[in-house]
């Protein structure tokens, strides 16, 4: 008989997700077989839910009878990132970010259990390392701090218990250098670039393939758990050049909430004070261009 390879652990439902996510993985088109064998599904499933998604224009059917995204979906993600809130003109502001300060640029929505990345322009580098639009990261220190120095007492209190200890004072003085100065600053740690770089691209290849979901959240988690310490007000105004990973600024929105992290990560051994600041006054000038309060832009 022909039985889904995993059809105990897969609803019908996981399965047109996981069919969606592998074609939306990759730039080439795929076959009912290899679907099939990417996803350990029946041959006969993957054809019904191909079938289905195509007579709906989600995916289109090419006439090598190969698989690929279809338009119909353009408008989802469109829709997708207007209830996300986005704000307006980000992926023009994230580009001329980016070629500002000759690094990646993002933005993550924060939400109560993990910060989702919205866009990302890698610009010359990546940023963050191995993480594109859609994926997620925990949301355990550092990752959300823009949002969480906002942040009732109680929720910065639980963010900050995700760390060790004797980890717990800096960072939440980093928390009020970002509500004094809107801006946050990490080191390398003991994690160099080409180390950052290589897990980068574990997580860019495990990325190809939806059955290895679990396996690149560990990767992901293994990334948020290597950057450096964050700095403080007087390492910001050191004359010394200092290894920087990447840069954290708070996006409101038209409640005046903070609600979104804008990044920037040179990941760069040695940053001159000069330096620090072009990418600490590029990084906030565009974070007020995006903020939708209302008159902020007026």
């Amino acid at each position: 008989m022909d039985r889904d390879k995993g059809a105990t652990a897969s609803p019908p439902t996981d399965r047109v997700v996981a069919v969606i996510e592998l074609l939306a993985g990759l730039d080439e088109a795929f076959t009912i077989a290899e679907v099939a064998d990417a996803l350990g599904l029946s041959r006969s499933t993957v054809g019904a839910v191909l079938g289905s998604l195509d007579a709906n224009g989600w995916v289109r059917r090419d006439a090598d009878l190969r698989y690929r995204l279809g338009a119909r979906l353009a408008s989802i993600g469109e829709a997708a990132r207007s209830a996300a809130g986005v704000p307006p003109g980000l992926d023009a502001a994230l580009a001329k970010l980016s070629a500002q300060v000759d690094c990646g640029a993002a933005l993550g929505v924060v939400t109560a259990t993990e910060m989702t990345f919205l866009a990302v322009d890698a610009g010359r580098g990546r940023l963050p390392a191995g993480i594109t639009v859609g994926a997620g990261l925990p949301l355990r220190a550092p990752a959300g701090a823009a949002v969480i120095a906002f942040a009732d007492q109680a929720r910065r209190r639980a963010w900050l218990d995700t760390l060790p200890p004797e980890l717990r004072a800096e960072t939440a003085e980093a928390l009020e250098l970002i509500r004094t100065t809107g801006v946050g600053m990490w080191g390398i740690g003991a994690a160099d670039p080409g180390m950052l770089d290589v897990l980068a691209e574990v997580v860019e290849h495990l990325g190809d393939d939806p059955t290895r979901n679990a396996l690149r959240g560990r990767v992901l988690d293994l990334l948020g758990g290597i950057s450096g310490r964050p700095y403080g007000a007087d390492d910001l105004a050191s004359e010394r050049a200092l290894p920087v990973s990447y840069l954290v600024a708070p996006v409101f929105d038209a409640d005046g909430r903070a609600a979104w992290e804008l990044q920037i990560g040179p990941l760069r051994s040695a940053v001159g004070r000069d330096e620090r600041a072009h990418y600490i006054e590029s990084l906030t000038r565009t974070a007020r261009e995006l903020d939708t309060r209302t008159g902020v832009n007026a």
